[in-house]
């Protein structure tokens, strides 16, 4: 291996083009479910007798039917998921899919049958005390009896793999589930040997059934490994992990095959899979717990087994520590006459007694069961609870090893992309515009050397540092004026314990760079206030109750935050409120100590923090919350010396945190103008002092609690001034009034649903598909007074799956529409427009470009420095945000940016640590011992692009400006997934979940 290291130039994408014809000797078999239109029926019937009783929707069972169906048969790829809808009636079919060395095992449909009529029985068991006996009976009676039919012609049906590599949208697009569980399936059971130094390490893959919590579909693990090593502090460490691989489908716009068809991509992405092998303490509140189960005895007769590994869930949904198979497991497999599995709590208490930890060979015919660590979790571990040992991550040589190895096995039947070349070194450090620096920047002394410090003298460098300061001071104070376009803000500290407020002040006073005399800046006023009642801070009472309790526990959550919202819109009133002037002082903010949010025994419902920000929003206050400070404890203590408090790291980078979100963030403040930060994107001058950047944002949570989809437009004008368009509003608002609107928005939703009980209601905070495509189109030809570029993500704005086409977005941003109408605005299907837009229309002049953006798993993994995976060469992380031109559809651009190493992650990028695989270790560094993350793809696609800025170079420029945006000035730890205006807008929208309870 070569030593060379030098900075990257190149990224290699892990995309790959498949190649169809090596696809026809593969099998694909469907089942769709046929009681699907009986269902449906039961589920009315049953809603229409059970209509004089408070009641909520009946939702089939599915997730049930389909995690008893997988413990049963793992050679399935998934059971019966959600395919399509049909005539009204939901589609749910069963995928399988074989190979020559792994072939085709499907269940036969008449043992599927019997498992079904179990099923229906199961299900109706719960509706027999409800309602009128006759009623419930008679329904319960005649479903049972149409599932007892066993259908005709009731068969799997065979699908030709190539067929779906030729068009993924044949048979209703299927290829993005089959394709990828073909190649894992493909890769069951090979083996690989990658190479690290001297040492030889072999991974042999293994199919996993079930991708993830509402995905469906196989992956790869490798058997799994063990990691000794040595911390920082010398303790010896140890943990399992295994090497996970994930297959995905993926297309790019305009990019077709001879047919024209949209060709695919596959992305390979690899991660790290970690296995506990002490007791569990402690799990994440309510989320589920994952247990991968290997089957090496069949488990019901007339089912095969194979060593396909499936994903099974305990559930972990209340305070208790009464850990259970979920969706009713046990009792399903019992009525099913099925072989049981290992009691769960056994296998969280004990995971080494119960999984192959260490690849014996003689584990025999025992299930395997693996528990997968999730970030959170505590172990046991002698006297104490510690978390996983092993660090999450490979370096880009282990992923690119692997992944060279896995085209190996493929043999040509993945081709792998051509690198993509680096686009003009994006403007960092000294030489970047102050609207791209963050506060440890702007804090930031000048730096002499050694020479200069010689030849200034000691006088003349404090005249220089206290010039730079004061320089940096007015950079501050004028960042904040144009945010708050020139009004006054008044800042409040809300606190109880002296070691919060004094941490507080003294990073206030740190972050407009104040010297211990100096004042904070005229137009600022800060001020302090005691919270005199301790009842304020009290966590809310739940009365004993927990999330099982149901309606009573909600109810409870209910009181308790309405009780402690109004006691707190009393506190502010009496101290706050009376004393501040909206019409002179419109920008009211406050940093409120909450106490301790977290304590044992307690449920994050009980949390206050959505009660405290509701009360502040009636009030018109901006806030931030922030937990209690406490000092460091020391082992000795002094009484005779009066010391000063110290603080953990963590803590001072906690309060740092909470006082730049709330004079930066929450203020839409930029240290500089973003006029120069589109001038150094090559964007010509004249339009450069005038450019608005317009970010769609849009958030969508479905919950038990209730559900959310909102969005919201954010404004970001050259000259540094923040402004936000609410859906159904007549013209832009401040930034930080648009935070009070939401808020707003949210309390009434909350108050809707408590008055409406049950009853679904239709909220301007949970908009349809049509009615988010409708705001664009309102802005787009509305609202643009300057030259403007519009920011959207592809995802959730291109459409939205359900089955009334009224949930359709806005399609023109699919990949298989987008070059077609790239000189178009499509909108013939919204209200109040009804037409397609050409670029000549006059409402449109001053749009210079929609540019839409792409990010997480719809972008892939890379390695960089290398033009092939097999090359020679080390590679290392982006030291600085960089731009990347990849041209494979040359009528449009695609531009992917990539942000730079975090400051928190630097230690991945030393010299050794750089060449580490998980395993190795070199100087005391151990790979296991390092959290390698790697910054992901935004993808970055202009399209309706004003004439004269067709020309590539203009183009290129279009893309810069996202690209040079994604910063903050009060997030110093790295690059922001999102530009700024996008960034702002949905972290506008986050700070208001909490008054739904969404946050938790």
């Amino acid at each position: 291996m070569t030593n060379k290291t030098t900075l990257p130039t190149v990224t290699l994408p892990a995309r790959m083009s498949l190649i169809a014809d090596e696809f026809a000797n593969l099998d694909i078999s469907v089942l769709p479910f046929p009681f699907a239109k009986e269902v449906a029926k039961f589920r009315y019937e049953m809603e229409r007798v059970l209509s004089h009783t408070k009641k909520t929707p009946i939702t089939p069972p599915y997730r049930q039917l389909n995690n008893a169906l997988l413990a049963c048969a793992p050679t399935l790829t998934h059971g019966f998921e959600y395919f399509e809808v049909e005539n009204s009636i939901p589609v749910f079919q069963a995928l399988a899919v074989g190979t020559p060395e792994n072939p085709l095992l499907t269940p036969a449909p008449d043992r599927i049958q019997q498992l079904v009529q179990i099923w229906a029985q199961k299900w109706t068991q719960q509706y027999h005390n409800k309602g009128k006996k006759d009623e419930i009976d008679s329904v319960c009676d005649r479903f049972l009896e149409t599932v007892e039919v066993m259908p005709t012609n009731w068969e799997w049906k065979r699908i030709k793999p190539e067929t779906l590599v030729r068009d993924l949208n044949a048979e209703k697009g299927l290829g993005f589930q089959a394709i990828p569980s073909l190649l894992a399936t493909r890769l069951h059971g090979q083996k690989c040997i990658i190479r690290s130094g001297g040492r030889e390490q072999e991974i042999q893959w293994r199919k996993v059934q079930g991708s993830g919590s509402g995905r469906v579909g196989l992956f790869l693990v490798s058997k799994p490994f063990k990691a000794i090593y040595s911390d920082d502090n010398g303790n010896e460490k140890e943990g399992y992990f295994a090497y996970r691989l994930d297959f995905k489908v993926e297309t790019q716009a305009g990019r077709f095959n001879k047919n024209r068809n949209l060709e695919p991509w596959i992305f390979l992405h690899l991660s790290c899979q970690r296995y506990a092998h002490e007791p569990l303490s402690k799990a994440n509140y309510n989320r589920d717990i994952s247990v991968l189960m290997g089957m090496n005895k069949e488990r019901l007769s007339g089912y095969e087994v194979d060593s396909t590994l499936v994903r099974l869930v305990v559930e972990n949904n209340s305070r208790e520590q009464d850990f259970s198979w979920k969706f009713l497991l046990p009792d399903l497999l019992a009525a099913f006459k099925a072989r049981p599995l290992e009691k769960s709590e056994n296998i969280l208490q004990n995971p080494t007694a119960f999984g192959n930890l260490n690849n014996v060979n003689t584990w025999g015919e025992q299930d395997e069961y693996y528990v997968i660590h999730t970030e959170g979790y505590k172990y046991k571990h002698e006297k104490h609870s510690r978390g996983h040992s092993i660090k999450v991550g490979f370096c880009f040589m282990e992923r690119g090893d692997i992944i060279a190895r896995v085209l190996e096995l493929f043999n040509n039947v993945l081709i792998s992309d051509a690198p993509m070349e680096c686009d003009i070194p994006t403007p960092s450090g000294k030489g970047a515009p102050l609207a791209m620096q963050d506060y440890s920047f702007i804090s930031k002394s000048p730096y002499f050397t050694l020479k200069q410090r010689e030849r200034l003298g000691i006088e003349a460098i404090q005249r220089c540092v206290e010039e730079h300061r004061q320089d940096r001071k007015q950079t501050i104070a004028d960042a904040l004026k144009r945010s708050l376009q020139g009004k006054p803000m008044h800042l409040w500290v809300l606190w109880r314990e002296r070691d919060t407020y004094d941490t507080i002040y003294r990073q206030l006073r740190d972050t407009f760079l104040l010297n211990e005399k100096e004042n904070f800046p005229q137009h600022i006023q800060v001020s302090q206030l005691w919270i005199n009642n301790s009842d304020l801070l009290e966590l809310l009472d739940n009365a004993g109750l927990t999330p099982k309790d149901g309606k009573n526990f909600e109810k409870q959550m209910r009181k308790q935050h309405e009780a402690k919202r109004d006691l707190w819109r009393q506190f502010l009133q009496q101290h706050i409120t009376s004393l501040s002037h909206h019409e002179t002082v419109p920008n009211c903010f406050a940093i409120i100590e909450i106490g301790q949010t977290k304590k044992k025994g307690y449920l994050p419902q009980q949390n206050i923090k959505g009660a405290v920000r509701e009360a502040c929003v009636l009030e018109k206050i901006n806030s931030q919350m922030i937990q209690t400070v406490k000092p460091k404890t020391t082992e000795k203590e002094d009484d005779q010396e009066n010391t000063e408090p110290t603080y953990s790291k963590q803590t001072k980078g906690r309060v740092m945190n909470a006082v730049l979100d709330a004079t930066l963030r929450q203020g839409g403040a930029l240290y500089g103008l973003p006029s120069e930060v589109y001038a150094s994107a090559k964007i010509p001058e004249i339009i450069a002092q005038q450019l608005d950047v317009i970010a769609f944002c849009r958030r969508k949570i479905n919950r038990y609690q209730g559900d959310i989809h909102y969005a919201l437009a954010v404004r970001l004008r050259a000259t540094g001034e923040v402004e936000t368009l609410l859906p159904g509003a007549s013209d832009w608002t401040s930034y930080t009034q648009a935070g009070i609107a939401v808020g707003k928005l949210f309390s009434d939703a909350r108050r809707d649903r408590i008055e409406e009980n049950k009853k679904r209601v239709q909220s301007r905070i949970r908009l349809k598909g049509i009615e988010l495509v409708q705001f664009v189109a309102d802005v787009l030809t509305q609202h643009l007074e300057r030259p403007t570029i519009v920011l959207i993500e592809a995802e959730g704005w291109r459409n939205e799956r359900g089955e009334d086409n009224d949930s359709k977005n806005w399609f023109q941003l699919k990949n298989e529409y987008l070059l077609a109408q790239r000189d178009v605005l499509n909108f013939y299907h919204v209200p109040g427009h009804n037409c397609e837009y050409t670029r000549d229309n006059n409402q449109l002049i001053n749009l210079l470009s929609v540019v839409r953006l792409r990010t997480r798993n719809e972008t892939p993994q890379y390695i960089t420095n290398r033009k092939t995976w097999n090359e020679d060469v080390i590679s290392r992380d982006f030291k600085h945000l960089s731009g990347f031109l990849d041209k494979t559809v040359p009528e449009l651009l695609h531009y992917f940016s990539v942000g730079g190493l975090p400051n928190t992650q630097k230690g991945q990028d030393s010299k050794t640590a750089r060449e580490l695989y998980m395993l190795d270790s070199q100087d005391d560094e151990y790979g296991a011992n390092i959290a390698f993350k790697h910054q992901q793809m935004m993808e970055i696609v202009p399209f309706f692009v004003r004439s004269d800025f067709q020309a590539e170079e203009y183009l290129k420029a279009l893309c810069r400006v996202p690209h040079y945006m994604r910063i903050s000035p009060a997030w110093s730890m790295g690059n922001t997934l999102y530009p700024y205006p996008m960034h702002l807008g949905n972290q506008l929208i986050d700070d208001c979940l909490c008054i739904l309870g969404l946050d938790n």
